[in-house]
């Protein structure tokens, strides 16, 4: 939200509004994913990728329900203090996962085909952690999520931004 510190948000968003969506909603999988707006300038005011995950439509279909009941609105009413809800987006997808290891910083590559879903592979220090195939909306076919490891060096962190402005590096919460 305008205004509000990279700080401020993930304060807000850890100490506020996960417990309360943990504690209105069935989640099977809840990870926040927080953007330095310093670090990738041309997502400035994204404040966070966040990753629910399913078992199955059906548990998806819970969920659904559980936000349409007076838990949703609940959760809205606490969105519009720190986020700028208009600017909210979700993006349904099939994930393939590739590693069971936890990150605590990533990569977000939104690809529009299959050879740039593996862009960034040839980069040392991170390492693939899933494909996620867009399902809906269709206007990119999927996002690659990369874990950034501790050999990871500055130069490569860099040099991956210079020659891919659109990667989004992230802090992880699970």
């Amino acid at each position: 939200m305008e205004g509000l510190s990279d700080d401020d948000f993930r304060d807000y968003y850890e100490n506020q509004h996960a417990p309360l969506a943990s504690s209105l909603l069935s989640f099977e999988g809840y990870e926040r994913n927080y953007v330095n707006s310093g670090l990738n300038p041309l997502y400035k005011s994204l404040g966070s990728i966040s990753i629910f995950k399913y078992q199955s439509m059906e548990s998806l279909d819970v969920i659904g329900k559980q936000m349409s009941s007076d838990a949703g609105d609940i959760l809205r009413k606490d969105e519009i203090k720190f986020m700028n809800v208009p600017k909210n987006y979700f993006v349904l997808t099939q994930s393939d996962q590739l590693t069971e290891m936890e990150f605590k910083k990533k990569i977000f590559y939104f690809a529009n085909n299959m050879e740039n879903l593996n862009l960034l592979d040839c980069y040392d220090g991170i390492q693939k952690i899933s494909d996620n195939l867009v399902i809906e909306p269709n206007q990119i076919f999927g996002i690659a999520e990369y874990g950034i490891t501790k050999e990871t060096s500055l130069d490569t962190l860099e040099h991956l931004t210079q020659e891919h402005p659109q990667a989004i590096i992230a802090s992880c919460v699970f």
